[in-house]
């Protein structure tokens, strides 16, 4: 306790030291004269008494420091001392301090910005309670179907909620759109019919009102709904007495019974929940995977244990029930890796690739550092001549690199909240509203913390490095030869290699941007044969209630269908259950081949299934390959007939005998009826992330009708212009039922592959960056090397070496430099060229020619960055560098 007594103390005399040094000048000079008058009451003269007085208190000046030493903190004011110091030297080196604060800033706001996803969309895409304790449940039939099948068959469901000890609980779930009836208008909402145990899974509970009992689990029971706090802004205003209001969705009343806090839409983004009325049909139900699920782990469980115990389960249910389990396995996953699949590769990417520029941006400013320490040669020799220690020098450097990198730090910080918005606001929102998180893209405190990690290593990392390089200074030598000669000894080697890593960094960094440039472009060309500007896309989803016949589905797009084509300047109307580039894998399923050996579930083959109307080649002007496509004729009560892919007549009829060929969709065992071939159609690629076109087998609308269908209308002008009119065509067959997402198709296309068109950006944005930055690094290593070598290039030139000479051992340097680092570079660009080309779903591929056309680019700015330290070489006059000597 005594010791924080002195230690504040000592900290208060840090203030009003002018006030503290006089009163205690006066005390000592009261002091002094009550000794001297002791000494001349004593008989001697005021000289000697003077002299013996000081004797006694041990000097002034010395007693005045000792108390100044012990009243303040000597370790704060050298610390304050140094930080006056590095800003008047900062200030003293404009162009030195802005360069270095721009190179920070750059390498340092680009990690905060880019860290900032990273952050939102892997680390935290969720905020809710013990997020690593909630997983994604879902049963996995032997293909491979996407993260958008990710289904549970009911009763499997309630088996493993009760067979497995590893589940604290287990909700199920079911989204799609519902249509609300306000006003006599029909709105399309996204909603989700759950559990009633939904929302305390995710340990969320309504900000206002209730959540679901289990007996509003029951039909007709099920009339409540809670809202989220977005939809009850945007649709009711925030209106205070929402609770208990009555709003009609799907045709049947609702009653609003809770609104959930603000940002909570899961699954986004869900705009409302309703019950997940199940019937005891339904719930017994084992063959159909119809519903969600998500589960919260007991404490202490972890998913790897939670997959295990599911296992088990999945294997006693298929030896119980092998009609419809055969072959299913359980899968777990934690919710926060949900989307890792897409998410993951790219921003892992872009992270690294940031990584990289800091890297680059930190070599780039150790060489300015190194050449300060150059200039500085003569005041570290005057320094460690007095007496200074390396301990003393090293305090000294790290607070200017510290301050320093606190400046950029704080440029970075400044720019990343612009950079960061603008990151988050590039994509449309139609595209955005998917992705868990990304609203929470942020300079948060995580972010900052991040940021603040940086800065300090990144200063620190310098100040030791200045240190190390000061202390290899000989203070004789320095003072006598003003800092003149050769750039030899481990300094140049160092500095050398900096540039070379920076040239490394700098190839990679372009192969990456021109990799992801290309493959944004080859994205842009897979779909550029739709013509999309003038093809109109919306979806339409009829209400179960409303549509439980096959006919009257067929009759409601039927009618839709024939109306929109007769409209002025159409040309073709069709459906079809998913639409190119909707960033929604399409429907898989097993399928039989007749006449072909049956095989088991798991090993039956398996392609992606569109059901669409017989218009939908032509209005998206997909080639027919043989055969004929599907027509009106070939309805309900006509035979049942088939058109497939190119690539899956290839695959599986590689003599060319599709035509006229049976399969089944399902396994062999299935009930389904046998299709018959009668045509083959051009590839079609349905996401970006698809490394190729899947096989794909096309029905008939008419003969598989779906209720819910994307909508596709080909029109010779631009599209836009008709959304009116299809709205009109639907309201005036059912006024109950709204469009979604109503607009062109190239607009759904350009949506879709927003994120690359991000990643391209900033890839080349990385790309010029470390351009500029090695040609920055060759260009000033040159020149501070023909600045210590201007004696050595005098005694050259005085002895006959031509000015060309000069100029060859300039670039020969510059070429070396950029020749290892390329040498280097080379193979790691290539790693990383196939890397990228198998982790970025096959969007990527590898290419030599971008590999040697960076190669020869960077060749090009050392030659360009050598031209003028060559050019400088070459005009030394021999007698003014032979008088520095």
């Amino acid at each position: 306790m005594r010791g924080l007594r002195a230690w504040f103390w000592r900290l208060g005399g840090l203030f009003h030291r002018e006030r503290s040094d006089q009163e205690f000048a006066a005390e000592m000079e009261s002091h002094l004269q009550l000794h001297i008058e002791d000494r001349l009451r004593a008989g001697m003269s005021a000289e000697e008494a003077r002299r013996q007085a000081l004797l006694k208190l041990g000097g002034l000046e010395p007693t005045k420091e000792l108390y100044r030493q012990r009243r303040g903190l000597p370790v704060l004011e050298t610390a304050l001392q140094d930080l006056r110091y590095a800003t008047r030297t900062l200030r003293k080196n404009p162009g030195f301090t802005l360069i270095a604060v721009l190179t920070l800033a750059l390498g340092i706001g680009a990690n905060t910005a880019i860290f900032s996803m990273v952050n939102a969309l892997l680390l935290r895409p969720y905020n809710f309670p013990d997020l690593d304790r909630l997983v994604r449940v879902w049963e996995n039939r032997g293909i491979d179907e996407g993260a958008d099948a990710r289904f549970i068959a009911p009763q499997d469901a309630a088996d493993l909620r009760s067979g497995t000890p590893v589940f604290d609980a287990l909700t199920t779930y079911r989204c799609g759109d519902f249509n609300l009836n306000a006003e006599g208008n029909a709105q399309p909402v996204l909603g989700c019919r759950v559990s009633a145990n939904f929302f305390d899974v995710l340990g969320v509970s309504p900000a206002s009102g209730r959540a679901f009992t289990a007996a509003e689990e029951q039909p007709g029971d099920d009339q409540v709904a809670v809202v989220s706090y977005g939809f009850w802004q945007r649709r009711f205003g925030g209106d205070s007495a929402l609770l208990g209001k009555v709003i009609q969705l799907n045709g049947r009343k609702h009653t609003i019974v809770g609104i959930m806090p603000r940002g909570f839409d899961y699954p986004v983004p869900m705009e409302l929940w309703v019950p997940l009325a199940l019937t005891p049909a339904e719930k017994m139900d084992r063959a159909k995977l119809s519903v969600e699920s998500l589960a919260r782990l007991k404490s202490g469980v972890d998913a790897a244990q939670a997959r295990s115990a599911a296992d088990s389960v999945s294997r006693r249910l298929q030896q119980e029930y092998p009609t419809t389990n055969l072959n299913r396995r359980t899968e777990v996953l934690p919710l926060r890796r949900e989307l890792y699949v897409y998410t993951l590769p790219l921003f892992l990417l872009l992270q690294a690739a940031a990584v990289f520029v800091l890297l680059l941006a930190c070599a780039n400013l150790t060489n300015l550092l190194f050449a300060r320490i150059f200039g500085r040669q003569k005041e570290i020799a005057v320094r460690t001549a007095l007496g200074a220690g390396r301990w003393r020098l090293a305090r000294l450097f790290v607070t200017e690199t510290l301050l320093l990198s606190c400046i950029g730090g704080g440029v970075a910080i400044a720019v990343s909240f612009w950079s960061v918005n603008l990151l988050r606001t590039s994509i449309a929102p139609s595209w955005t509203m998917w992705v868990p998180g990304w609203d929470g893209i942020q300079v948060d405190r995580t972010v900052l913390a991040f940021t603040v990690f940086l800065i300090t290593f990144v200063g620190f990392l310098f100040g030791l490095g200045t240190v190390l390089q000061s202390g290899q200074l000989q203070p004789y030598t320095a003072l006598k030869e003003a800092g003149r000669g050769p750039m030899l000894g481990s300094k140049g080697r160092l500095r050398s290699a900096l540039v070379v890593a920076q040239v490394m960094f700098a190839l990679v960094l372009l192969v990456c941007a021109g990799l992801t440039a290309q493959a944004f472009l080859r994205l842009v060309d897979v779909y550029q044969g739709f013509r999309a500007i003038n093809v109109l896309r919306t979806e339409i989803r009829l209400p179960e209630k409303s549509y439980s016949e096959n006919s009257q589905i067929t009759n409601f797009y039927d009618l839709v269908l024939r109306r929109s084509v007769s409209l002025p300047g159409a040309s073709a109307a069709a459906v079809v259950t998913n639409s190119p580039a909707s960033n929604v894998d399409n429907e898989t399923t097993f399928f039989t081949i007749q006449g072909r050996l049956a095989l088991k579930a798991n090993q039956s083959p398996s392609a992606d299934l569109q059901i669409s109307s017989p218009d939908y080649f032509s209005a998206l002007r997909i080639p027919l390959v043989a055969g004929r496509v599907y027509s009106l004729a070939d309805n309900a009560d006509a035979a049942r007939v088939a058109v497939i892919s190119r690539s899956m007549a290839a695959r599986y009829w590689p003599g060319g005998d599709e035509l006229g060929q049976q399969i089944k969709l399902g396994a062999a065992v299935s009930t389904e009826p046998w299709l018959t071939i009668v045509g083959v159609v051009e590839d079609v690629r349905q996401n970006w992330w698809n490394p190729t076109s899947r096989p794909t087998i096309y029905e008939p609308f008419f003969q598989a009708p779906r209720r819910s269908m994307v909508f596709l209308m080909r029109v010779s002008s631009h599209s836009e212009g008709y959304a009116s009119a299809v709205r009109d065509v639907v309201r005036g067959i059912d006024d109950q039922i709204a469009l979604t997402g109503i607009g062109t198709l190239e607009r759904e296309i350009t949506d879709s592959i927003a994120i690359i068109r991000i990643m391209g950006v900033l890839m080349a944005l990385f790309g010029g960056v470390a351009l500029a930055l090695s040609s920055v690094g060759v260009y000033g290593v040159l020149a501070e090397s023909v600045a210590r070598r201007i004696p050595e290039i005098g005694v050259r030139l005085a002895l006959g070496a031509e000015p060309r000479d000069v100029m060859r051992l300039v670039f020969g340097q510059a070429l070396k430099l950029t020749g290892i680092g390329l040498a280097i570079g080379v193979p790691i660009a290539f790693a990383v060229n196939r890397a990228m080309s198998s982790l970025i779903f096959g969007i990527v591929s590898i290419n030599l020619y971008f590999l040697a056309g960076f190669t020869f680019l960077l060749l090009f700015v050392a030659v360009a960055a050598a031209y003028l330290p060559a050019r400088r070489a070459m005009r030394v006059d021999p007698m003014v560098a032979l008088r520095c000597e």
